[in-house]
C-alpha cells in the first residue's frame, strides 16, 4: 500500500463512519466499522477514537509509515433509513474492497436521501402530542389542543434552528412557548387541563433517546461517550422543564 492508496482508504473509510454517526450510529460501530474498512484495503493496524464531537483515525502501512485524518462532527440526529444504508455499503467494503472513489460516490447518495417531510414531521409531532397527553389521562379536547401546539411547536423549533439559535436555548424556548400556549387553549375552551397538555407537549423534547445510549455507552465501556452524552440529556431535559414551569409560575 502506497501513501497515496493509503489516504484514500482512509478517507473512504472516515466518511462512512462520520456518516453512521451523524445518523445515530454508536461510537462502538463507527469505530468497529473504520477498523474493518481500513484492514481490508490493507492496513496493518488502525487506531480510531471516536466521542460524539470527532472521530480520529491513524491508519498504519508498509514499513511502520501511518496517515491520520480527523472528523469534526458538528450535529447528529436519527435517520434508521439511512443507518442502514450505511451499514450495508460497509459491509460491502469489507467483502468486495471497491474503488474509494466509488464508495465516496455511494456515501454522497445516500446523504442526499430526502429527509421526512415538513409537513410529514408537522403530523408527527401532532400525533406524539395528542398520544402522550391520553395516555397521561388527558380528554379529547386536551389531546386536539396538544395536537395543535405540538404543530406549533414544531414550526418555531425550524425557524429558530434556521436562525442557528443553541439547542438549549430552543428547547427552553419552545417549552416556555408550548407552557404558555396550553394556559392560553384552556383560558379560551380549547383544552381542560393546561397540565395534561403541557405533559403531551414535553415529551417532544425530552430527550429518551439520547439518554438510553449514553447508558449503553458506559455498559459497553465507553465512558467518555457515555458520560458526554448523560450530561447533554440530563440538562436538556431540565431546560425543557423549566420552561413548562416558568410558564406555569408566570401564569
Amino acid at each position: 500500500m502506497k501513501r497515496q492508496e493509503a489516504e484514500r482508504a482512509l478517507t473512504a473509510a472516515m466518511y462512512t463512519g462520520e456518516l453512521i454517526l451523524e445518523c445515530g450510529g454508536e461510537v462502538s460501530r463507527v469505530e468497529d466499522s473504520i477498523k474493518r474498512i481500513c484492514t481490508a484495503y490493507g492496513a496493518d493496524r488502525t487506531d480510531v477514537f471516536c466521542i460524539t464531537a470527532s472521530i480520529i483515525t491513524t491508519l498504519y502501512y508498509g514499513k511502520g509509515e501511518s496517515v491520520t485524518q480527523t472528523r469534526r462532527i458538528v450535529s447528529a440526529g436519527n435517520d434508521f433509513d439511512k443507518l442502514s444504508r450505511v451499514n450495508d455499503l460497509s459491509r460491502t467494503i469489507v467483502r468486495t474492497c471497491p474503488d474509494p472513489s466509488y464508495v465516496l460516490e455511494r456515501l454522497r447518495e445516500i446523504q442526499d436521501l430526502p429527509s421526512y417531510s415538513f409537513r410529514f414531521q408537522l403530523l408527527i409531532y401532532a400525533l406524539i402530542s395528542a398520544s402522550f397527553t391520553v395516555f397521561f389521562g388527558g380528554s379529547a379536547r386536551d389531546a386536539m389542543a396538544a395536537g395543535l401546539i405540538g404543530i406549533l411547536l414544531r414550526i418555531l423549533e425550524r425557524r429558530l434552528l434556521k436562525e442557528h439559535f443553541n439547542k438549549l436555548f430552543t428547547a427552553l424556548f419552545c417549552s416556555l412557548a408550548g407552557g404558555f400556549l396550553a394556559f392560553l387553549l384552556v383560558h379560551f375552551g380549547l383544552g381542560e387541563n393546561a397540565s395534561m397538555i403541557s405533559i403531551g407537549n414535553i415529551m417532544l423534547f425530552i430527550p429518551g433517546v439520547k439518554f438510553t445510549n449514553s447508558i449503553r455507552d458506559l455498559f459497553m465501556g465507553e465512558t467518555i461517550t457515555g458520560l458526554i452524552c448523560l450530561a447533554e440529556s440530563i440538562l436538556q431535559a431540565a431546560v425543557v422543564a423549566l420552561g413548562f414551569a416558568s410558564a406555569s409560575l408566570i401564569l
